[in-house]
């Protein structure tokens, strides 16, 4: 039979193998397409016909050892002994020459005999895996036997990768049989998972097996085993690529070297890799390259040069060494900064090489860092700027390279922030008195603040005033927005604070274009007006430098840092609605550019300004997600801020127990001289009025009050002390002072918001003679509606309607109360909190004492066992006209004869009133008469009057 060229299956050359053909049959293809498995089965096959099988594995290590497959051939037999003459076989073979071609054909001759001998008469099948690494004295012997077995019984079969490597040897063979052992196409993947598997999965995963596997059996295999133990009986369409997966592709290619190298130098080029890259890293021939990416390609290693997925990749990467891999990468990113490569491809590199950078390497790790930035890939550019700042600098190069590094470990996680921190402190102080930016110490300033390192903000203040070069737009600029920070986070430092003058409320065309640029909102997406250029010669000092347009990353903070100070402005105007949606579009930026930081204070403050208006549920959730978003000590000064938000929303709501595990979380003494610390005090006192602790609730307002009587701004508007300082004297039953505060806090309620003036003129009625509370309740009930403060509002309603009820306007008084149930039910107040009256009621009982049977007539019941007044359908007690004006002055702490002088009625009419008004009711004191009181009031039947 002349050569012959075409493709055989499995069962193919096991049936030729048995009937004893002899010659030559050469396997090829890639890794792991199954050359080895058909080698097993051919050994299994020849056990079962009786056949002697003889086999060998080539490897790269040791074709230099003359007559290592023939020695491997032999171990394969029962017949060992023949071991004794491959001493003297490789002694000759070391001996042999291009010169000397006699002493090689002899050995061939009588190696040819030895093993047909081993096989003593039977059918021969010699079979050598990845014979491309076999020895040439070895392989020159095997060819040998092969061109000599036409006709007989004796089989010889090869497999190789690349079949030219045995071409030129098998010029002129009379019975020459190849196999090509292509990949699954994705049917053939399917019919394999199903014989391996279930139907049904097959069906389901099979596209998602080839993708990855690129058909190669070995790995579709794999997958299929990574997949049922990762999700047995699951319903997913992608398969699992996991430790099988990873093992199995190791193997493929540590078990052809030549591969492995090439791989190896793709995996590190990794989107950037080409033939031609891959032999300028390799130092090898690119057709040497070429070949062995394309060998990868048929074998589903690869498809068109890249991965198939990111696993193979980073196994590929695991075969190096740190040291060879650091070395790989090295010059990987040298070759790429040669072709022009993007510079983030390049960082990469030099990051995984992990060497001090020279001067270009400084160069495109800053310039990769600022892109990485500014697609929110924040920890690739701390990466690299960390890489950066181990070169050797010029001290204000490398200050850019801190002070970028600072703001990107602060905006990824500040607890990271402060050892760079130290460091660029260092650096400025070595720096200073030269020209430093205002810029970059005005960054400082916020930063050493946030952290509550109050000393060092000194420091970098005097810095800052003593740097005398505020006559530019940008200087300018940056002094504003940083005057505003420090007011909130130190406002003692603003003494003297350079720019003083200047209004904090003005808002003109080139802050509206800084918001704009930095947010990458339009102004409908910021949701309102941000103001008008009022000379628009002010352009001209705004270069492209100076407004930090370098990159949105660098933008950001200038506009970011700006639209807080418009927020706290606008809470502080009352104009929540505003302030909310640009606390939407700080966060939708802030998380465009993945900055945790900037996200979270942009959270905190929408959920400030949600619980100032009633909308607990959210606001807690806001601040509970704020919280969670960095770690608690990253918070520095500002922890305050999300703590107060859910210290007091969760006392509003009556969710005591709650509000308590926030308050014992830890927080810097620092912060209670910020105003978050402010936030905090009030919160916590509002927290103390309502377990029943009005002193220390007391001390935590006045302590508020007293610290912004020695600060240079007047935070009344977002913290009005006065207020709650009066709420907390009801409640230690001193009303005259409770008056004096809130008649202070009305003399400036011009310049306050609505809400404020509401809440005090509420505290005024409550301190106030009862013939004149009913108006200023109305007063406080119309500023409330106005403002939109739902919690406040039902406050005051459900004071309204206890003072309808004290004179015996029953109707006014319950539909006053089911307002006020309303306004608690949008507030996220449960209404079947037992306590619900207590939670929105200013007075000296807290909600403890509510829940607490009086001493007298204590019957041991709970309350629960009381008969319910709001079931429909219920019989309900019937009170006289009469008898509801005397429970209900009875209930508000009047006493017989204080109710008998409103009433015009004597002492003992009063108390035959009571004696029925107690048995209809089935009370046995005036607290639980005052209780009952409110069950009637909130039934939804008329029977109840």
């Amino acid at each position: 039979m002349g050569l012959t060229d075409y493709q055989l299956g499995l069962r193919d050359v096991l049936d030729m193998a048995v009937r004893g053909n002899g010659g030559l049959l050469q396997v090829t293809g890639g890794p792991g397409v199954g050359k080895t498995s058909l080698l097993g089965s051919l050994k299994e096959q020849a056990a079962e016909s009786g056949a002697v099988c003889l086999m060998a594995s080539g490897f790269a290590d040791d074709t230099a050892i003359p007559f290592n497959i023939v020695e491997q051939l032999i171990w394969s037999s029962a017949f060992t002994g023949e071991l004794d003459v491959v001493a003297r076989w490789r002694t000759a073979g070391e001996r042999y020459s291009e010169a000397e071609p006699g002493i090689l054909r002899s050995l061939v001759r009588e190696i040819s005999d030895v093993l047909h001998r081993i096989a003593g008469g039977k059918q021969l099948i010699i079979a050598v895996d990845d014979a491309e690494h076999a020895d040439y004295p070895s392989l020159m012997c095997l060819l040998h036997i092969a061109r000599r077995a036409s006709g007989t019984r004796t089989l010889v079969v090869m497999t190789c990768g690349q079949s030219h490597q045995l071409s030129a040897g098998t010029h002129g063979f009379h019975e020459l049989y190849k196999i090509k052992i292509d990949t699954l196409p994705e049917s053939g993947v399917g019919h394999l998972l199903e014989r391996h598997g279930d139907a049904d999965l097959a069906d389901r995963i099979r596209a998602s097996c080839h993708a990855v596997s690129g058909g190669n059996p070995r790995l579709v295999k794999a997958l299929l085993r990574d997949h049922l133990q990762a999700a047995a009986g699951g319903s997913e369409t992608d398969v699992t690529v996991g430790a099988e997966f990873q093992e199995t592709y190791r193997g493929c290619l540590l078990s052809h070297p030549a591969l492995l190298q090439v791989a190896q130098a793709l995996a590190a080029l990794d989107r950037y890799g080409s033939p031609w890259r891959v032999a300028s890293l390799l130092a090898c021939g690119r057709e040497r390259a070429t070949r062995a990416i394309t060998v990868m390609n048929s074998a589903g290693l690869l498809e068109d040069e890249r991965f198939r997925h990111p696993a193979a990749r980073f196994i590929t990467l695991e075969t190096l060494s740190a040291e060879d891999r650091a070395r790989l990468s090295a010059k990987a990113a040298e070759l790429l900064y040669a072709d022009g490569a993007d510079p983030i491809a390049v960082a990469e590199l030099l990051v995984t090489a992990d060497r001090t950078p020279d001067q270009k390497g400084v160069t495109v790790l800053w310039h990769a860092a600022q892109k990485n930035l500014d697609h929110g890939r924040t920890e690739e550019a701390i990466a690299g700027l960390r890489l950066a700042a181990r070169a050797d600098l010029g001290r204000r190069e490398h200050m850019d390279i801190l002070m970028a590094l600072v703001g990107a470990l602060w905006s990824s996680n500040p607890a990271t922030a402060e050892p760079e921190l130290d460091r660029l402190m260092a650096a400025i102080r070595e720096e200073f008195p030269a020209d430093i930016p205002e810029q970059y110490l005005c960054f400082l300033l916020f930063m050493v603040l946030w952290f509550g390192r109050f000393s060092d903000g000194e420091e970098a203040f005097k810095w800052l005033s003593g740097g005398g070069g505020t006559d530019n737009a940008s200087s300018m600029a940056a002094l504003r927005v940083t005057r505003q920070w420090a007011a909130f986070l130190k406002p003692t430092l603003i003494h003297d604070f350079p720019d003083q003058a200047s209004s904090d409320g003005e808002v003109d065309g080139l802050w509206a274009a800084n918001l704009e640029h930095g947010l990458q909102l339009s102004a409908d997406e910021l949701g309102m007006e941000i103001g008008h250029f009022q000379d628009p010669r002010q352009v001209a000092d705004f270069s492209p430098d100076t407004m930090h347009l370098l990159s949105p990353s660098n933008h950001f903070w200038f506009a970011y840092a700006y639209a807080c100070r418009m927020v706290w402005a606008l809470a502080a105007r009352g104009e929540a609605e505003t302030a909310d949606r640009l606390c939407g579009a700080l966060f939708t930026a802030a998380d465009n550019l993945n900055m945790k930081t900037p996200g979270a204070v942009a959270l905190s403050m929408r959920a400030y300004i949600r619980c100032r208006h009633g909308d607990f549920t959210s606001a807690i959730d806001l601040a509970g997600t704020a919280l969670k978003s960095i770690p608690p000590r990253g918070w520095g000064v500002a922890i305050g801020l999300p703590l107060s938000v859910l210290v007091a929303a969760h006392t509003a709501i009556g969710r005591l127990d709650e509000a308590q595990r926030y308050l014992h979380y830890w927080v810097p003494k620092e912060m209670f001289d910020s105003v978050v610390g402010l936030e905090y005090l009030r919160a916590r006192g509002q927290y103390c009025l309502a377990t029943n602790r009005p002193y220390a609730a007391l001390n935590d307002f006045m302590v508020s009050g007293m610290l912004m009587d020695q600060w240079p701004v007047d935070f009344g508007a977002l913290a009005p002390w006065r207020i709650d300082v009066a709420e907390a004297y009801l409640h230690v039953q001193e009303p005259a002072e409770a008056k004096r505060l809130a008649l202070e806090e009305l003399e400036l309620s011009p310049d306050r918001p609505l809400s404020t003036r509401g809440r005090a003129l509420r505290v005024l009625a409550m301190a106030e003679d009862p013939d004149k509370r009913r108006l200023l309740l109305y007063q406080s009930a119309k500023c409330l509606r106005e403002h939109g403060d739902r919690f406040e509002l039902a406050r005051t309603l459900a004071e309204l309607s206890q003072d309808f009820l004290s004179t015996g306007e029953t109707q006014q008084a319950r539909a006053t109360w089911h307002e006020a149930q309303k306004l608690m039910d949008e507030c996220g107040i449960s209404a079947q909190h037992e306590s619900r009256r207590d939670l929105v009621v200013d007075g000296a009982e807290s909600p403890a004492d509510a829940r607490l049977p009086e001493a007298a007539g204590d019957t041991g019941e709970p309350e629960e066992s009381e008969p319910a007044a709001s079931a429909e359908g219920a019989e309900q007690p019937v009170l006289s006209e009469a008898e509801w004006r005397v429970a209900t002055l009875a209930a508000s702490g009047m006493s017989n004869r204080q109710i008998a002088k409103s009433l015009y009625i004597t002492v003992s009419t009063v108390e035959q009133h009571l004696t029925r008004i107690y048995r209809k009711l089935s009370v046995g004191n005036r607290q639980e008469l005052s209780r009952r009181l409110w069950q009637l009031i909130g039934a939804t039947g008329s029977s109840s009057c």
